[in-house]
């Protein structure tokens, strides 16, 4: 099977992925496209919420799919911002109509960006390798949802060539999603163990990995993996070791813009650090009013701490 005979199964696993949204899922995605109107084309739920089951209190992850950056932040610098680094991120909360506290962090980027990045052409790997799990597709044009289904697809499609070379022999199907996942995360300032982390997204959803390795790997139902020799394979590894080298300080800056775009970005940077790695940081309201002032102290004092690996 050729690389893009592929693509066809892998868009049949992504259809698969496409199951209703909950209450508060869904009302949270109408409040989105309620604050930005028609600037927005799509949006992809996926994250914890999905993969655990979404209770009120669990913050909402999507990514929103919009026209181009000016319809939502305007001609100032958040918009030049989101298009130099995308994506840019909010958060949105309000109280359901039973008094329950639902809590979004949305990162918002352009359909052209998405498309391309997401489907393989960026070397950061955040976007392709984060859609390699499940997300699902909410959008009133069925040509751009096509569009989407085929770019999850070639996501997948592409962090497998990406991982492949890394491994040989025998492998689990999970195996290669569990390496990959690992990889990338150590690409991006992440306070929790890569490792566990990837373990347990992949856990989740045995079938679904088995199904794409069995389609990227085929191997009659036992995946050995030949080995991509020396050369490949040093070349697969400088391309990781790249993407760790420019990905911490990206984080960095996604980090500073996060601060920035929605109300209580600092405090909420710090509970997430908190709830992954257990460092707490007491900061003043000075240092909550400008956060992009003070953010490289900040940021400093969360490393000495050990709130990032």
């Amino acid at each position: 099977m050729t690389h893009d005979a592929t693509l066809p199964a892998l868009r049949e696993v992504i259809e698969a992925d496409q199951q209703p949204l909950s209450q508060p899922a869904l009302l949270m995605a109408n409040a989105i496209r309620a604050r930005h109107g028609a600037a927005v084309r799509a949006l992809l739920f996926y994250g914890s919420a999905l993969r655990e089951g979404e209770a009120a209190e669990k913050m909402l992850d999507f990514y929103v799919i919009v026209r181009n950056y000016r319809a939502v932040h305007g001609w100032g610098l958040a918009a030049l911002g989101a298009f130099l680094l995308p994506p840019s991120v909010h958060y949105l909360a309000f109280d359901d109509a039973h008094g329950r506290r639902l809590r979004s962090k949305y990162a918002v980027v352009s359909e052209a960006a998405f498309l391309r990045r997401a489907g393989g052409g960026s070397l950061e790997s955040m976007l392709w390798a984060r859609f390699t799990q499940p997300a699902t597709i909410l959008t009133d044009d069925p040509v751009l949802r096509a569009r989407l289904i085929d770019t999850l697809a070639r996501a997948c499609r592409h962090f497998a060539r990406q991982v492949a070379p890394l491994l040989a022999g025998p492998v689990q199907p999970g195996d290669l999603w569990v390496r990959g996942l690992c990889e990338s995360y150590r690409t991006e300032l992440r306070p929790e163990n890569p490792g566990p982390r990837a373990a347990e997204i992949v856990a989740r959803f045995p079938r679904r990995y088995a199904r794409l390795s069995e389609i990227l790997l085929p191997g009659n139902g036992a995946l050995h993996l030949p080995d991509a020799g020396p050369v490949r394979r040093g070349f697969c590894r400088g391309k990781w070791a790249l993407r760790r080298i420019i990905g911490k300080p990206l984080g960095a800056l996604r980090v500073l813009k996060a601060a920035t775009t929605f109300d209580g970005g600092l405090d909420y940077i710090l509970e997430k650090v908190a709830s992954h790695s257990g460092v707490r940081l007491d900061v003043t309201e000075r240092e909550r009013r400008h956060p992009v002032l003070h953010a490289p102290r900040l940021a400093w004092r969360l490393y000495r701490a050990g709130a990032f690996r």
